[in-house]
């Protein structure tokens, strides 16, 4: 028997469970976003319910852990859709009209994730599911929070803030503003601030057009005026869920689940858990995620998960 037929015989043993495949999707404002759509073995139903999962500041749809947790829940029968937005990474150059546009997790604009996220929940559409589980993780939690106070699209079905300081607090202080407004007074917006900046840790950075913007994105957030906070216009079942072993140098874990109990008025209902052993990025821990994910499903879908 030859290599290669060896290798196909230890792959027959262990066929997936599962089908994926690429997807991709053109935004509004012609951003091209690529997203990894796993499946159960099936056709859609009218009844599925899909997960559309969106990543953190600096990560894209396809990290690892997120690829893990998208096939084990396609496996037990609930389709899941990774998405790129157009924060993918550090920084990313698009191509619109033949012109480059930069952005990523330091150059977009927070508020165009509504573009992003419509074109995300079309394509859905396309490819059979109109039912939608809405899940951000990390600073995704407060896009997927904005996109659904704004948008209010009737697909989703429920929203998931996953491990999201953002979606309740800014993290960034006002210390450099002073340095940002120069910046960008010398035309040097798109020029990074310094190291630290971020808020995530010294690794960490945005550019000064970024650091300024936060203005609006706190307004729209948090509220403003006669603005209420994005918390208490979200009209679908809510959830959040934080690690018990995340990193919580800047966080009162137990005050934001207070806080958003209180600010969601408008929710039916609002669910919060606090994953033992699951750090922020969920490494090793992909099957705790999977399991939540689709008992959230259950609850949302009023029935129970099936291949």
């Amino acid at each position: 028997m030859t290599s290669l037929q060896r290798r196909r015989r230890r792959g027959a043993a262990t066929e997936p469970t599962w089908n994926e495949r690429l997807v991709f999707a053109r935004t509004e404002d012609g951003l091209d976003l690529q997203g990894l759509l796993a499946t159960p073995k099936r056709d859609p139903r009218a009844d599925d319910v899909l997960c559309l999962w969106v990543h953190t500041r600096q990560l894209h749809f396809a990290e690892a852990e997120y690829v893990a947790i998208a096939r084990l829940v396609a496996a037990a029968g609930m389709p899941m859709l990774t998405v790129n937005t157009r924060g993918q990474g550090f920084g990313t150059w698009f191509r619109v009209e033949n012109k480059p546009l930069l952005a990523g997790s330091a150059w977009e604009s927070f508020t165009d994730c509504v573009y992003d996220l419509d074109a995300w929940i079309d394509e859905a559409a396309i490819q059979g599911y109109r039912k939608i589980l809405l899940v951000g993780h990390g600073f995704g939690g407060a896009k997927v929070l904005h996109f659904q106070a704004q948008r209010a699209r009737p697909e989703v079905v429920g929203l998931v803030l996953a491990s999201s300081g953002s979606a309740v607090r800014d993290k960034m202080s006002e210390d450099s503003i002073d340095l940002a407004r120069q910046m960008a007074r010398e035309g040097r917006g798109r020029d990074l601030m310094p190291w630290g900046t971020g808020g995530d840790s010294l690794t960490s950075t945005v550019s000064a057009d970024w650091y300024l913007a936060r203005a609006q994105m706190y307004k729209e957030l948090y509220g403003h005026g006669a603005l209420p906070p994005a918390l208490a216009r979200i009209r679908c079942p809510l959830f959040a869920w934080y690690g018990a072993d995340e990193p919580k140098p800047h966080r009162n874990v137990e005050a934001f689940i207070e806080r958003m109990r209180r600010t969601a008025t408008r929710a039916p209902s609002f669910q919060a858990m606090l994953l033992k052993g699951v750090g922020f990025f969920y490494t090793g821990s992909e099957q705790t995620i999977a399991r939540t994910l689709i008992k959230i499903h259950d609850t949302v879908a009023g029935h129970k998960t099936a291949a």
